[in-house]
């Protein structure tokens, strides 16, 4: 993070320190992720600059005024061009600064009774032209000469074992995955090896999104690419040790940094860094998409091994950090995994490697990954085999087109036949309307005309 782009954040970061109640808010967050804990943070802070107030003062005003102050705010947030894209603000943009808004107006006693609404909050301008890589593509962002050993490891942790970034360096880049968490990783004097491929990967439940530690697996590829990136680390003079992490910044990069001016002694690459560094390689072969599109990658391949029938549906929720269905509290969920189950799963790994590598004898075309994956969402979304047959070729349905399926299946599963409202017995109306549907009228026979929010 260069020292410009820290400018921002500690101004608001000030803030902090002179508003103890507002501290103490911060903190209650942190304790969920500090990731929202300081977005939050600047995003009320930007709402009440912008509005002439501090949050102190904000929260003192009559709920009313805080309601329409907020609202004022969305509505002017909502017709904002964006200076970096030219384009205006994306709703989930704007559902972010609402959320904080509301968050700080909850911890002062004063939840909005106005229901402030989003327009097209359901669309993410971000993702409309976004798609899973192929394996080619992938083994050419990896293999690329532009892309950096480190970065060649971070994609590989991402594609094939399905970590999050945050697993290899979190926020403030004081924790990551270590060497420990390689349990069959093996470290010599000049060189480290794997004693069983493919190896564990335990990402422990400080690391996890969901707060539960659970297991993956890498394939012997990745494990190349970790241990040519281990190696070089040791010929470069580094003692590495259980606790060292296997994503970090090496002496070489901390030197680069200091001679640019921003020295960053976090043991860890942070995640924003680590996004910003696979972006980099991206761009460099050519790929257009967000580097978080690795993860769902890996995603994509386990959900077509399940329809090959080569990994259950469970063990793909498992190795994703999923929470899962109840079965997988009381068996995937302990504290050590019984030998036999775990080497189920590293068989189940095992034959959903060659979907997963970029060497494999198998290689998928983007038609048929756009197909797997369209078929599985449109599943998941109520559609029968039937249906989907009807549907024909799944790979030529543009995102546009599944989600419009999608609304058209839940209309279907609400009692709706292709408009937003129905009739309703008038003694039903209230239980409607606490469901969350609009009162529209009131009908002669007894009957009431309700409709879904706007």
């Amino acid at each position: 993070m260069t020292a410009q782009a820290r400018k921002p954040r500690e101004a608001y970061r000030v803030l902090l320190d002179r508003d103890a109640n507002l501290r103490r808010w911060h903190q209650n967050n942190a304790k969920g992720s500090i990731i929202v804990a300081d977005v939050y943070l600047r995003r009320l802070g930007s709402f009440c600059r912008q509005n002439g107030v501090s949050p102190g003062e904000y929260a003192k005003l009559p709920k009313r005024k805080m309601e329409e102050m907020a609202f004022d705010f969305v509505q002017e947030l909502e017709g904002k061009i964006n200076p970096l894209s030219g384009r205006k603000y994306a709703p989930s943009y704007v559902a972010s600064n609402l959320k904080a808004i509301l968050s700080w107006a909850r911890w002062n006693r004063k939840g909005f009774d106005m229901r402030i609404k989003i327009a097209n909050s359901s669309k993410r301008p971000t993702l409309e032209n976004e798609r899973v890589p192929t394996n080619d593509e992938l083994r050419r962002v990896l293999y690329a000469a532009t892309t950096k050993l480190r970065t060649r490891a971070e994609i590989a942790i991402m594609a094939f074992a399905g970590c999050r970034p945050e697993v290899q360096g979190d926020y403030r880049g004081l924790d990551g995955l270590r060497i420990k968490d390689l349990p069959e990783l093996i470290v010599g004097e000049k060189e480290v090896r794997f004693a069983t491929v493919p190896t564990l990967i335990v990402v422990r439940d400080e690391l996890s999104k969901s707060r539960h530690w659970y297991p993956t697996f890498m394939l012997e590829e990745g494990c190349e690419i970790i241990k040519a990136f281990l190696d070089r680390r040791i010929a470069d003079g580094e003692r590495l040790t259980p606790e060292s992490g296997v994503v970090v910044s090496t002496e070489r990069h901390l030197k680069q940094s200091k001679n640019f001016g921003v020295p960053d002694a976090a043991p860890f690459v942070r995640t924003t860094k680590l996004g910003r560094d696979v972006r980099i390689a991206m761009r460099a072969s050519s790929l257009p998409w967000r580097p978080y599109v690795f993860r769902s990658y890996f995603d994509t391949m386990l959900l077509l091994g399940e329809s090959k029938g080569l990994v259950s549906h469970a063990y793909q929720q498992c190795w994703m950090g999923h929470q899962g269905t109840i079965e997988s509290v009381y068996t995937l969920r302990k504290g050590e995994l019984p030998a036999e189950l775990l080497e189920d799963m590293r068989g189940a790994y095992a034959r959903v490697s060659e979907l997963l590598g970029t060497r494999g004898r198998q290689s998928l075309s983007k038609d048929e990954m756009l197909a797997t994956f369209n078929r599985q969402f449109l599943s998941m979304s109520g559609y029968t085999e039937e249906e989907l047959r009807g549907l024909g070729d799944l790979s030529i349905l543009t995102p546009q087109r599944v989600q419009e399926l999608v609304r058209q299946k839940s209309m279907q599963s609400l009692g709706l036949k292709g408009n937003s409202q129905k009739i309703v017995p008038m003694s039903e109306a209230k239980e409607w309307i606490v469901q969350g549907w609009e009162f529209v009228n009131a009908l002669p026979n007894g009957e009431a005309i309700v409709r879904l929010p706007r």
